[in-house]
């Protein structure tokens, strides 16, 4: 390559990165004339109260809560079934009671003050868990007298198992009913009959949110020996294979969200902030008519790189990590999430270098791809989401896909679930950092 083009193309590559205002720079005088472009679009951003959603079985009990200026007063009640196993082998008559444990498998935990004891209560159901779906709304009714409760100073992030004394005389009745072969343990329909499940408890004032792993690891534990051992024998009663479900309220009374009400509207709030609530369902919607605005000012230009970046974040404790992943999906006008009518996915901006389009539906419109979701990923570093959405930008722009506002909601970044139902983490943003930063070429 000659001196002088490669010299001509290092700076064109040199300005590309780093300008901040429109510029155009020559190539080569005698053939075209390449413009590089960057330029920054503001996005208006609400916040949306999303539907109820269903919380049955997703993978995490949710148990405590917190307290915050912005979004008020959380918290989080799991509830779940008691099982046993019908074909293992119970303590006979001659066995002797040592104790009985209820232990926590405390697999995640998020909050403030970890130099503090932070406490669980667990408490039984007055009615039974039904084989029906569950929201985040829904509960049962449950005894205000606790079947087991302890305080531990536990650490935040990380595995957190602990154990509680169980309450004696309801360990000493399934002791005794399992050594005289009660009815009430044939079979796993009885047992509920007799004990409906559980419901677990923290406290939302002492700002700590715990996720428990339902199966073997939470549950009862009874121990239990016989005439010459030197060593206890176990009985388990456990949520393995449990059905359960959390339960999240949510008080903003006071608070800059406290006119968040109805679902599926748009609010804007008093002052600067936005922010998203998992379990609560709050979340941050994005209007994108600047998007058109900005396209229908264009002509025959190529796009170099379209990306969309919202921070960084009001200031969070390292023990409490904001929602890390953010999938944008796109929604009507009523503000609900677009499903694809062949399978009822939700449907969602594609991934870079991603088919952004699959074809027609019955009724004649294009259908986006939603095989590869792209997400908004959090800048540990900058403290900043952002994701590059050119190919999407393009769909747009050359190929005629539907531009609709996008809710930008959570998701897990194990891929093991949903995080807007495994948690109460958050996120509270300044609504002005909410931009595209674009850069594009033009050929003259």
């Amino acid at each position: 390559m000659p001196a002088k083009g490669a010299a001509a193309i290092a700076v064109v590559l040199f300005f590309f990165s780093a300008c901040s205002e429109p510029s155009e720079f020559i190539l080569d005088p005698d053939n075209n004339q390449i413009g590089v472009f960057y330029t920054e679009i503001p996005l208006s951003a609400s916040m949306v109260l999303m539907d109820s959603f269903n919380t049955t079985r997703q993978g995490l009990l949710v148990v405590g809560g917190d307290i915050s200026p912005f979004f008020g007063k959380t918290s989080s009640t799991a509830y779940s079934r008691l099982s046993f196993n019908p074909a293992g082998t119970p303590p006979t008559d001659k066995a002797i009671f040592d104790s009985a444990k209820f232990h926590l498998n405390i697999v995640n935990l998020e909050g403030l003050n970890f130099g503090e004891e932070k406490t669980f209560s667990v408490h039984r159901l007055l009615e039974p868990i039904l084989d029906t779906a569950y929201y985040n709304f829904s509960e049962i009714p449950f005894s205000e007298q606790t079947i087991a409760s302890g305080s531990f100073l536990l650490d935040a992030d990380t595995l957190n198992p602990v154990s509680m004394v169980l309450d004696e005389t309801l360990a000493l009745d399934f002791f005794e009913k399992l050594k005289a072969d009660d009815p009430v343990f044939s079979d796993i329909f009885a047992f509920r009959d007799y004990f409906p499940g559980i419901a677990i408890r923290g406290n939302p004032e002492q700002q700590t949110t715990a996720a428990i792993a339902p199966g073997s690891g939470t549950g009862i534990s009874l121990y239990y020996h016989y005439e010459g051992d030197t060593v206890s024998t176990v009985y388990p009663i456990n949520t393995i294979q449990s059905r359960y479900f959390n339960q999240v309220e949510s008080d903003r009374s006071g608070t800059p969200t406290e006119t968040i009400t109805e679902t599926n509207t748009a609010y804007e709030l008093p002052g600067n902030l936005i922010g998203s609530k998992a379990g609560v369902g709050l979340a941050v919607m994005l209007d994108t008519d600047p998007i058109s605005d900005f396209l229908d000012t264009l002509e025959n230009i190529t796009f170099n790189q379209f990306t969309l970046e919202m921070g960084p974040l009001e200031n969070f404790a390292d023990t409490r990590q904001p929602i890390q992943n953010l999938i944008m999906y796109f929604v009507d006008e009523n503000n609900n999430k677009i499903m694809k009518r062949s399978d009822g996915r939700d449907i969602s901006v594609q991934g870079e270098r991603q088919p952004q389009i699959q074809g027609r539906d019955a009724d004649g419109n294009i259908v986006p791809a939603v095989d590869n979701p792209t997400t908004l990923i959090f800048n540990k570093e900058k403290f900043t989401y952002n994701q590059q959405i050119t190919s999407y930008i393009n769909a747009v722009y050359r190929a005629g896909l539907p531009r609709t506002d996008l809710i930008l909601y959570p998701t897990a970044t194990t891929g093991s679930g949903d995080e807007f139902k495994q948690s109460l983490r958050e996120y509270i943003v300044d609504k002005r950092t909410v931009k595209l930063k674009i850069y594009y070429s033009k050929v003259k």
